[in-house]
C-alpha cells in the first residue's frame, strides 16, 4: 500500500501552520510543512515537528479520570465518559441551584481556536458571567487598541512592499513562523529591519537598528518617537489632515515626552530615540509587528495604542507594505454575539462577574486575579465550581502560590487536557482531549492574515474527544443541548454555511483565503465614530479611560519605589523559549533536550559582581519569594536587566514534590496579582518588576 499525504493544519498554537502528514499502513511516517500554505510557506517549528512525540507520549491522558485520594496526591481511577460528564454536570447544576450560576467559573488556558468560543457559548447559556482567560494580557489589549484607533482589526502587510519592518516586543523566530517566514523574505528583498526589544533576539542581532528599552516602558518610547516626528515635521501631512482626528491634542500631549525624558525612563540614549524616530519616518511604507510582551504589563492596551498612533501619523495605514485591513473569512464569525450567545446572561448578572469593578463597560470577561481573590476572601462571593479548559493555570496565572491556595477552596474542579499538569493534578475529574491529528476541525485565524483552514483527522483518538465534542456532550448533561449541534461535523457544516460551501468541498480546497483591502477608508472612512483614525479617542474618555496614552511608572520598579532599589536592584522580564508553548511540553524529550533548564540571561559584569559564574544556578527573589534559574551571560543586555524563562515546571518530579515543582522555577511564583490593574483591561504586571539575584546551590 502506498503512502497517503493528508493536508492539514497544526493546532499546537494559534499560528495555524499548514502541514503535510504522510501516512502508510495507518501510521504517520513523516510530517513536513505545506509549501502551499499561505501562512508558514512550508516551514514548521520544532514543536510541530514533535507532533507525533506529543501524541504518542506515554504520560498522555487516554481515558476520563476521577480523583481517588486527596487533591494533589496523583491518585486516579479510570471512569466512563458518561460517569465523568454526569459528575461534572451534577456538580455544576447543584452549585447553580444553591448559589447561582455565577458560582461556576469557566477558566480558559492558552487559546486554542474556535473551541474557545464554543466553551464561552456553553458558559453563557449556563448563565455564568465568570468566564476568564489570559485575555487581559494577551491578544485583547491590541485588538481593543485597534478598535479605538482604527475602528477595526488591521494586519501587517510585510509580505508586500515594506521599505521597513519593525519588530516591537516580539521574537517571531521563536514564537511565530507565519511572521518570521515573510519577514525573512521582506529583508532579503531589501526591506530594512528595526527591532525594539530589551533582549538581543535572533532578529535584533541582524537588524539595521536595535533599540533596547527598559522592560515595560515601550509606551514612553513610542510617544517620544512621535514627539520627534512631529517636532521635525516628518509626519505624513496629507494623511494626518485628511484621515486622522485629534492631531492637535496629540501634538500638545507629546510635549511631555521629549527625547531626554524618554531616555531617562527607557534607559535608551536620547540620540537613539531621535535616530529611531527619523529612521522609522524615513522608510515608508513601514510594517510594525507588535508582540505579546507589550501586553504583559499594566499599561497593556495604551502601549499598543501609542504604537498604532505612531503608525498613523506616518501614514503607514491602509497602504501596501503597511498595516492593512483584510476581508473576514466568509464563515460564521466565532466571536459574534449570535455565536457566543452572550445575551443569555442578563446585564445585571454580567455586572456581578468577578473583577467588574476594575473594568470599563466595553470589557465583559472576569479577571483571573479577581477569581483568586474572591476564593480566598469570600468577597464579593465565593465561587464553588470551576471547569478548566487546557490550561496549566498554576504556572500561567500571576502569583502561583496564591492561585494554588485559592483553587484548594473550590468545592469541585474539572479540567480537559492532554497531560496531568500541576493544575490538572488539583482536579476532581479530568477529561482526555484528543490530539489535533485525531479529529476534524475548522481553523479560523484571528491574528494573522484572515483565512479559514481545514484540520483533518489522521489518526484514531481512542477514548479521547475534541474540546468541541466535549462541550456538545456536556451541554446535554446540563440540560442545554438545544443550544448546540448534533456533533462536531454538524458544527463545521453550520460554520461553513455563510460561505456557500459544503464540508466535503472545503476538504478539497482546504483554505478560504481572504484578500487585502488597501486604503479601505477611502470607501466610507474608518469604522470609528468620527470616520477617521482616532488619535484622541472621545469614546475612551467617555468610558473613563485616558483618551491619549499616558505613561505611568509600573509598580515595583526602581522609580516607583526608589527606597527598595538597594534590596532589589535589578529589573526582571521574561521570554518564551522556542521549544515550548507557555507552560506546556516540558516533558517532550526532543524539545526538553533543546532547553533542559530555565535560563536567566544576565550581563557578565553584573553576574561577576554577584559572584555568579556562567552556568551557575541562581535564585531570583522579590517580596513574594524566590525561584531558581540557571545563569547565562548575555553581554548585550542592560546591566540592570535580567531575562528569565516563562512557564517552567518539572514533569520529571513527582506530584508529591510540590506538584512537580510547579513554583520552583516559574516566574509567576513571584509575580503580583494585586492592584494596580490597567483600568482598560485589568492587566497585571508580568514583566518589568524589580528583583535581586544571587547564587544558589544546584536544585
Amino acid at each position: 500500500m502506498g503512502t497517503e499525504i493528508i493536508r492539514t493544519t497544526c493546532a499546537i498554537c494559534l499560528q495555524d501552520c499548514g502541514m503535510l502528514v504522510h501516512v502508510k499502513d495507518g501510521e504517520v511516517v513523516k510530517i513536513e510543512g505545506d509549501p502551499d500554505a499561505p501562512l508558514n510557506m512550508g516551514a514548521l517549528c520544532v514543536k510541530a515537528q514533535a507532533s507525533m512525540e506529543i501524541r504518542d507520549h506515554p504520560k498522555r491522558i487516554r481515558h476520563p479520570l476521577m480523583r481517588k485520594g486527596e487533591r494533589g496526591q496523583g491518585k486516579w481511577q479510570e471512569v466512563s465518559w458518561d460517569d465523568a460528564l454526569g459528575r461534572i454536570a451534577d456538580e455544576m447544576n447543584k452549585a447553580k441551584e444553591k448559589y447561582g450560576p455565577e458560582s461556576v467559573c469557566w477558566l480558559r488556558g492558552a487559546a486554542k481556536g474556535i473551541q474557545d468560543n464554543v466553551f464561552t457559548r456553553l458558559a453563557n447559556v449556563f448563565g455564568s458571567p465568570n468566564i476568564t482567560s489570559m485575555a487581559s494580557i494577551c491578544y485583547f489589549p491590541h485588538v481593543t487598541a485597534m478598535r479605538f484607533t482604527f475602528g477595526s482589526f488591521l494586519m501587517e502587510d510585510h509580505t508586500n512592499a515594506s521599505a521597513l519592518v519593525v519588530v516591537w516586543g516580539m521574537d517571531p523566530a521563536s514564537t511565530s513562523t507565519p511572521n518570521y517566514e515573510p519577514l525573512k523574505r521582506a529583508v532579503a528583498r531589501g526591506a530594512k529591519l528595526m527591532v525594539i526589544d530589551p533582549f538581543e533576539t535572533t532578529l535584533a542581532a541582524k537588524a539595521d537598528r536595535w533599540i533596547r528599552p527598559r522592560p515595560a516602558t515601550d509606551m514612553a518610547l513610542a510617544l517620544g518617537m512621535i514627539y520627534v516626528i512631529i517636532h521635525e515635521g516628518l509626519y505624513d501631512r496629507s494623511f494626518v489632515e485628511n484621515w486622522t482626528k485629534g492631531f492637535d491634542e496629540l501634538k500638545a500631549h507629546v510635549q511631555d515626552y521629549p527625547p531626554q525624558r524618554v531616555a531617562e525612563i527607557c534607559w535608551v540614549p536620547a540620540e537613539a530615540v531621535v535616530e529611531a524616530a527619523r529612521f522609522y519616518a524615513a522608510h515608508r511604507p513601514a510594517a510594525v509587528l507588535v508582540g505579546n510582551a507589550n501586553e504583559n504589563i499594566v499599561l497593556s492596551m495604551q502601549t499598543q495604542r501609542a504604537i498604532y498612533m505612531l503608525e498613523g501619523v506616518c501614514g503607514n495605514v491602509g497602504v501596501p507594505g503597511g498595516k492593512v485591513q483584510w476581508t473576514n473569512p466568509p464563515i460564521l464569525s466565532r466571536a459574534a454575539p449570535e455565536f457566543t450567545l452572550q445575551d443569555h446572561i442578563p446585564k445585571e448578572r454580567r455586572q456581578r462577574r468577578l473583577g467588574a469593578e476594575h473594568l470599563p463597560p466595553f470589557v465583559h470577561y472576569a479577571l483571573p486575579q479577581s477569581v483568586v481573590k474572591a476564593l480566598i476572601s469570600g468577597q464579593p462571593y465565593r465561587p464553588r465550581v470551576a471547569f478548566i479548559q487546557g490550561g496549566n493555570l498554576l504556572c500561567t496565572w500571576a502569583n502561583s502560590r496564591e492561585t494554588l491556595e485559592a483553587f484548594k477552596k473550590l468545592d469541585f474542579i474539572a479540567a480537559s487536557d492532554l497531560f496531568l499538569t500541576p493544575t490538572v493534578q488539583m482536579c476532581d475529574v479530568v477529561l482526555p482531549v484528543a490530539h489535533f491529528l485525531e479529529y476534524d476541525a475548522l481553523r479560523q485565524s484571528g491574528d494573522l492574515p484572515f483565512l479559514a483552514q481545514i484540520q483533518q483527522k489522521v489518526l484514531d483518538p481512542g477514548d479521547c474527544k475534541s474540546d468541541t465534542q466535549i462541550y456538545i456532550e456536556l451541554s446535554r448533561k446540563l440540560g442545554l443541548g438545544e443550544y448546540f449541534w448534533k456533533d462536531e461535523t454538524d458544527f463545521m457544516r453550520e460554520m461553513l454555511k455563510p460561505a456557500g460551501i459544503t464540508l466535503e468541498e472545503f476538504r478539497k480546497v482546504h483554505i478560504l483565503q481572504c484578500v487585502r483591502q488597501y486604503r479601505h477608508y477611502e470607501r466610507g472612512g474608518f469604522p470609528t465614530p468620527s470616520g477617521k483614525l482616532e488619535l484622541y479617542s472621545e469614546a475612551l474618555r467617555e468610558a473613563g479611560c485616558d483618551p491619549l496614552p499616558v505613561y505611568r511608572e509600573p509598580p515595583e520598579t526602581l522609580y516607583s519605589e526608589p527606597g527598595a532599589a538597594d534590596e532589589y536592584p535589578l529589573i526582571l522580564t521574561t521570554r518564551k523559549p522556542a521549544v515550548f508553548r507557555h507552560a506546556n511540553l516540558r516533558h517532550i524529550k526532543s524539545l526538553r533536550a533543546r532547553r533542559p533548564d530555565p535560563i536567566l540571561n544576565i550581563h557578565p559584569a553584573t553576574a561577576k559582581g554577584l559572584g555568579i559564574r556562567n552556568g551557575d544556578w541562581v535564585y531570583i527573589e522579590n517580596r513574594r519569594g524566590r525561584i531558581t534559574h540557571r545563569a547565562k551571560y548575555s553581554k548585550s543586555l542592560h546591566p540592570k536587566v535580567v531575562v528569565g524563562d516563562h512557564g517552567w515546571w518539572y514533569p520529571e518530579k513527582g506530584v508529591d514534590e510540590d506538584l512537580h515543582g510547579f513554583a520552583e522555577s516559574c516566574i509567576n511564583a513571584i509575580t503580583s496579582n494585586s492592584p494596580p490593574y490597567a483600568h482598560e483591561m485589568g492587566s497585571v504586571t508580568f514583566r518589568g518588576f524589580f528583583c535581586k539575584v544571587y547564587r544558589a546551590e544546584k536544585p
